[in-house]
């Protein structure tokens, strides 16, 4: 019997040594620290703050247009613009290079239609205008058909150089030079082309390249739209002729 109690005795102390060790980590752990370390407040420098305002990388100030017809119409094309891409797509997300292709598609249509303008500005004959008080002066793009197609143009160079008329007669002799092209089947002569679809229907070098010269020289007086000296007629009408008497 005192064996056991013996033995009872040695197990239990080994617990009350672990709850004695216990206890003073506790106490330990209770204790409180206090900062008693001197605090040095901090202060931005006015210069400094002003410097960042004048600083535009730093103003995250939203700019708002002002209300105008012309903001209502921009935001009401972009909605519509909106409206179709979604009804196109179905509402769906698109990315990658569709994506950015929808995106510039508007720049793409503005883009065209200002080629599509520039290039009936081009067809206009301007020369011709109807404001003009001559007779001969209102000779359009319309009439250029009947005028190859008809007429004696070289009676049309004679009557516009009686009137010192020297823009018109260099049309004139333009229009001359298509009508012999055309004879000769050297181009196919159509209301709609333009005069550079002529110079690739052009198939002789030389010939190609006296028609490219007469070309810019006829661009150069006609559309310029500036008085011609009877000097610069005389020279522009040389190479007009050396070119269709040989054709």
């Amino acid at each position: 019997m005192i064996t056991k109690l013996f033995y009872i005795l040695i197990c239990l102390f080994p617990f009350a040594a672990f709850a004695q060790n216990t206890n003073d980590s506790t106490t330990v752990a209770r204790q409180v620290r206090y900062d008693d370390s001197v605090v040095v407040p901090k202060y931005f420098e006015e210069q400094a703050l002003e410097e960042y305002r004048q600083d535009d990388a730093f103003d995250y100030v939203a700019f708002v247009p002002p209300d105008n017809p012309w903001t209502r119409f921009k935001t009401w094309l972009n909605d519509l613009w909106a409206s179709f891409i979604q009804w196109l797509l179905q509402g769906e997300e698109v990315g990658g290079i569709l994506g950015f292709l929808i995106e510039a598609l508007p720049y793409l249509i503005i883009i065209l239609v200002v080629a599509l303008l520039v290039w009936l500005f081009m067809r206009i004959d301007l020369g011709g205008s109807p404001l003009k008080t001559n007779a001969l002066n209102k000779v359009i793009l319309s009439d250029e058909q009947k005028i190859i197609e008809t007429q004696n143009i070289q009676e049309l160079i004679d009557a516009a150089l009686k009137e010192n008329n020297y823009r018109l007669a260099v049309r004139f002799y333009y229009l001359l030079l298509l009508q012999k092209l055309a004879q000769k089947d050297i181009i196919d002569w159509q209301v709609q082309k333009t005069n550079a679809d002529y110079i690739y229907e052009i198939k002789n070098d030389t010939l190609r390249a006296d028609f490219t010269k007469l070309t810019r020289i006829y661009d150069f007086i006609w559309y310029g739209n500036f008085n011609v000296s009877s000097h610069q007629f005389l020279k522009a009408e040389k190479e007009f002729k050396k070119t269709t008497a040989d054709l």
